[in-house]
C-alpha cells in the first residue's frame, strides 16, 4: 500500500509540476509580447523635426520624423504643381531640429519692357531671373524692374513685371540721396545667425550674414563703407551691402532686407543653393570697424 501510494503521489506531483512549467512558459511568452509591444510604441529619441514650409508668404510647421524634405512635405496639406520649385529640393536630407523649406510657385508672369508685351510661366521670383526665363535682356545697372497689380482680363494675369529702361543722360553732378533707416522688428540678428525674410511681393529669402573687410568688392559698385549703429556695414548712401545670387539680382541691384534696402557688391557659394538668398555684410563677428 504505501508503495501503490508513493507512486499516485508521484504522478500527480508530475503532474502538477508539468501544470506550472506550462503556466509559467504561458507567462513568460506573454510577458514577451506585452514587452515588444511596448517597446514597439516607444518613439526613437531625437528624430523629430520641426519643418516650415513657406509657401506665398504664408507658413505652415509640422511635426515630423521623416529624413527628407520630400517625406516632410507628405505630412503637410501643401499640394505641389510639376513646375513648383522647392529650396532645397526634395531629395534633400533634413539635418538639424528646425528646418525652414521655400516653395517657389510656377504662375503666369506679363512683362511690359517698353514696347515689348510678353507672358512667361516660371518660378522666377526675381526681375532678373523672369527676364531670363522669357528670353528678354536683363536689366541694365540704371534699369528699374517694378511689380505691379495686373488685371485677369487686360493682363491675363495679377503680376506683371514692368522694366523702365535707362534713358542716357549728360554728365551731371548730382548729390546722392542717403537711405533712412528705420528699425524693423523682424530684422536679422547676430542671434538667430539665419532667418526667412519675406518681401513686400512675397518673396522668401533666407538671410544670413557674414563679417569680412569689403574694399574690394565696393569697387563694383563704387563708393566707400561705414558701420551703421546696428552694425550692419553700409555703402555711402546708406545701402546694406549685400552679397547674393548673381543671376537673379547683378551687382549694384537695389534690393530689399530686413535691415533694409540693400545694394548687391558681392556673392559666395550659398548662392548655389539659395538663389534668392541674402547674406548681410555686418560687424557682428569681429567688432573691429571693418
Amino acid at each position: 500500500m504505501i508503495r501503490k501510494a508513493g507512486a499516485s503521489f508521484s504522478r500527480i506531483f508530475g503532474t502538477y509540476k508539468r501544470i506550472l512549467t506550462i503556466i509559467a512558459a504561458g507567462a513568460i511568452m506573454y510577458l514577451c509580447i506585452v514587452w515588444v509591444g511596448v517597446l514597439g510604441s516607444i518613439e526613437p529619441v531625437g528624430t523629430k523635426r520641426l519643418v516650415t514650409f513657406y509657401d506665398r508668404g504664408q507658413k505652415q510647421v509640422v511635426l515630423t520624423r521623416a529624413d527628407t524634405v520630400g517625406g516632410a512635405l507628405e505630412k503637410t496639406e501643401i499640394k505641389l504643381n510639376p513646375q513648383d520649385v522647392l529650396e532645397p529640393t526634395a531629395n534633400s536630407k533634413l539635418s538639424g531640429q528646425y528646418v525652414d523649406v521655400i516653395i517657389y510657385r510656377s504662375r503666369l508672369v506679363a512683362v511690359k519692357d517698353g514696347a515689348m508685351r510678353q507672358s512667361v510661366v516660371t518660378t522666377a521670383q526675381s526681375p532678373n531671373t523672369i527676364l531670363k526665363a522669357a528670353n528678354l535682356t536683363s536689366l541694365g545697372s540704371k534699369d528699374e524692374a517694378t511689380f505691379k497689380t495686373g488685371s485677369i482680363t487686360s493682363e491675363g494675369t495679377p503680376i506683371v513685371l514692368e522694366i523702365q529702361r535707362a534713358e542716357p543722360e549728360p554728365i551731371k553732378e548730382t548729390k546722392p540721396q542717403v537711405v533712412a533707416f528705420t528699425p524693423r522688428p523682424d530684422a536679422l540678428t547676430r542671434s538667430k545667425g539665419a532667418q526667412i525674410f519675406v518681401d513686400s511681393n512675397g518673396v522668401a529669402h533666407r538671410e544670413t550674414y557674414y563679417d569680412l573687410p569689403m574694399n574690394v568688392v565696393m569697387r563694383a559698385c563704387g563708393g566707400s563703407y561705414s558701420i551703421r549703429s546696428d552694425g550692419a556695414k553700409v555703402d555711402q548712401n546708406g545701402y546694406v551691402l549685400v552679397a547674393a545670387n548673381l543671376n537673379s539680382y547683378p551687382r549694384c541691384s537695389v534690393v530689399e532686407t530686413s535691415l533694409g534696402p540693400g545694394k548687391v557688391y558681392d556673392t559666395g557659394g550659398f548662392a548655389a543653393r539659395h538663389p534668392y538668398g541674402f547674406d548681410l555684410a555686418t560687424d557682428w563677428t569681429n567688432y573691429n570697424g571693418q
